[in-house]
């Protein structure tokens, strides 16, 4: 069972570095002319911060430790922190969007918009859970509770 939350969390973490790269290099993010230059500074570096973090937690997570609680917990984190403002940004800070282009609607289903961007952010949260979960539930096997 550990090793699979360790597999589902290294997935985790390498794909939202991954993705998060490829999704903010290009024309509708660091590279949109009508973004302010200080926008496009802020996201390089939330880019590199977040494909640093992913690999701290991966070397954490993958490496020989006596203490193997951290690095299952960082490798948990890491996602959940990145991913949880889209469930709440929009609403706490006036005039931001889920929406990367403002001339094309998101899809809509039950009248309700969904956002691809909310969708990749709420089944990443849901599998670093799960992965962490699993390592607890060996966890308590292994000590018979």
């Amino acid at each position: 069972m550990r090793r699979i939350s360790r597999i589902l969390l290294s997935i985790v973490l390498v794909s939202t570095a991954v993705v998060s790269v490829a999704v903010d290099w290009n024309a509708t993010h660091l590279f949109n002319s009508e973004w302010h230059p200080h926008a496009k500074f802020h996201d390089a570096v939330m880019l590199w911060l977040l494909s640093g973090m992913s690999i701290v937690a991966l070397w954490l997570l993958w490496g020989r430790t006596t203490e193997p609680d951290i690095g299952y917990t960082v490798a948990m984190l890491v996602p959940v922190i990145f991913w949880s403002p889209f469930f709440f940004v929009t609403l706490l800070i006036p005039g931001t969007s889920l929406q990367a282009d403002l001339k094309e609607p998101p899809p809509i289903i039950g009248g309700i918009p969904i956002y691809p961007n909310v969708a990749v952010a709420t089944v990443s949260v849901i599998l670093a859970l799960i992965g962490y979960g699993l390592y607890r539930a060996s966890k308590s096997e292994e000590s018979g509770l």
